[in-house]
């Protein structure tokens, strides 16, 4: 990864690596489906089936995902240091997604990895990001307003929202913060996605304490 990729990270908030599992895409789709085929998956809201911490419900993701170091090394490249997994899932979605951001933590630094195992565009489902939309704070918290219904504020579908959208085969990786605003529409239905998330070392009381609550919390109805 290169120095510029870093900056691209920390500047807009993702990062998109083509081809870096093409070599494991297969056997990644082989075991999702032997997971959710063993797995009673919560269904949660906007069409979303998933099955919570799936890296550990399968040897070959276990392998995949966690020991083999390309995800584990992204992820202590774009935090900056020390990293480590608090978890993950594997998803099943049904049509749109809303534009929303994964948590308010002020202090806990997180990298959620996707990969989704269908090849998707902008027109089926993408995954997309509003760039910058990853920082805390100050004028950036006014943006939680806007994206509840940005027809009654901006005058837009939620699809006409302003973004990047990131196409991607099976085997890219796309890396993001989640505080980053995102969101999926035109896709068709049984998307597959899996996701790992690693947070960075705790640096004060407070990013320890967010840690905590994160680790505790109950994410598998989201």
């Amino acid at each position: 990864m290169t120095e510029a990729e870093v900056t691209y990270f920390r500047t807009f908030g993702f990062l998109h690596l083509s081809g870096v599992q093409t070599d494991l895409a297969p056997a990644i789709a082989d075991a999702f489906e032997g997971v959710f085929a063993k797995e009673l998956p919560r269904v949660g809201r906007h069409g979303r089936a998933g099955v919570a911490r799936i890296a550990e419900r399968s040897e070959v993701l276990q392998e995949t995902l966690l020991t083999d170091g390309r995800c584990p090394l992204l992820a202590r490249r774009l935090l900056g240091g020390d990293a480590v997994y608090v978890g993950g899932d594997g998803v099943r979605y049904n049509g749109d997604t809303y534009w929303h951001r994964d948590g308010n933590h002020r202090a806990l630094r997180l990298l959620k990895i996707v990969q989704y195992l269908e090849p998707l565009g902008p027109h089926t489902g993408a995954l997309r990001f509003i760039p910058g939309t990853h920082r805390r704070g100050g004028s950036w918290d006014g943006f939680a307003a806007e994206m509840e219904s940005p027809a009654r504020h901006l005058g837009l579908k939620p699809a006409e929202v302003p973004c990047f959208t990131v196409a991607s085969s099976p085997g890219d990786l796309i890396a993001f913060d989640p505080h980053s605003y995102h969101a999926s529409f035109g896709g068709v239905d049984n998307r597959r996605q899996i996701t790992t998330t690693y947070a960075a070392a705790p640096e004060s009381a407070e990013a320890r304490r967010e840690l905590t609550e994160y680790l505790l919390a109950d994410r598998s109805v989201l």
